[in-house]
């Protein structure tokens, strides 16, 4: 029999050519499969085995504890036996400093009591003795010394020299000055803008501008006035009340009208 024609030298052939290459990479692909499948197999067993474990912590462990701290939907419900306290006794309880202020009731502003007007001690005269020459209320007069018609703005009261001239009231020395005409002058500011004025006193004074006299203070004695003295010795009381000349009896109250 012809070779050509012989099957086994064929496959021979084949196995001694390409065959051979098929044949091994059949046998790896059969060695890769099988351990695919045992892989896989692996695989499964791991999974039941974990599956198992997992199941069986679950069974046996606690509950995980809460730490006092309820849920979100429990936290808004009211706690059994826990008084909620009110808005009223924890602001008193514990008050912020703004919400103290806030909270305390504002104090009524009380009216304030009229304070009453301080009265002036009551007008004495500064001397004691005659009124020989009244205030003239701005009528002319005759000066006697001058020998001219005057206003007669104050009041002439008869005294010794170094007769003691007292304060009519309460208040303050303004001016103290040698006058040309009136001589030596004391001028005290009272209550109400009133001014006594105090003419014909001797050089030596008792007081000084800017002290302060209570009525019936010595403030000088008895001396001499230029422009009246023709007259009898005598103080010349006058006063002013807002800068114009009043009648000093009037001003004091002593007499009526």
């Amino acid at each position: 029999m012809n070779d050509s024609y012989n099957p086994k030298s064929k496959f021979s052939k084949f196995m001694a050519g390409k065959g051979f290459y098929v044949a091994l990479a059949i046998c790896v692909m059969g060695a890769g499969t099988a351990a695919w499948v045992a892989v896989d197999r692996t695989i499964d067993r791991i999974d039941d085995n974990n599956n198992r474990i997992i199941e069986q912590q679950s069974a046996s462990s606690q509950p995980e504890p809460t730490y006092g701290f309820p849920d979100l939907e429990e936290a808004g419900k009211a706690q059994s036996g826990v008084t909620k306290p009110s808005a009223s006794s924890s602001s008193s309880t514990a008050p912020s400093s703004s919400s103290a202020a806030s909270s305390a009731p504002k104090k009524q502003s009380e009216p304030v009591a009229a304070q009453p007007t301080p009265q002036p001690s009551s007008f004495i005269l500064p001397i004691s003795g005659e009124i020989f020459a009244p205030y003239s209320n701005g009528e002319l007069v005759k000066n006697i010394t001058l020998k001219e018609w005057r206003t007669h703005d104050g009041i002439d009261i008869k005294a010794a020299k170094g007769t003691e001239v007292k304060s009519v009231c309460d208040g303050k020395v303004t001016s103290v000055h040698d006058d040309p005409l009136m001589g030596m002058t004391i001028e005290v500011l009272h209550e109400n803008d009133i001014t006594s004025v105090y003419c014909g006193l001797a050089k030596e004074v008792s007081v000084k501008e800017g002290d302060a006299v209570k009525v019936g203070q010595v403030i000088g004695t008895v001396g001499e006035i230029p422009a009246e003295i023709s007259l009898d010795p005598h103080l010349h009381f006058a006063m002013r009340s807002t800068n114009q000349w009043v009648d000093p009896l009037k001003t004091m109250g002593k007499v009526s009208g």
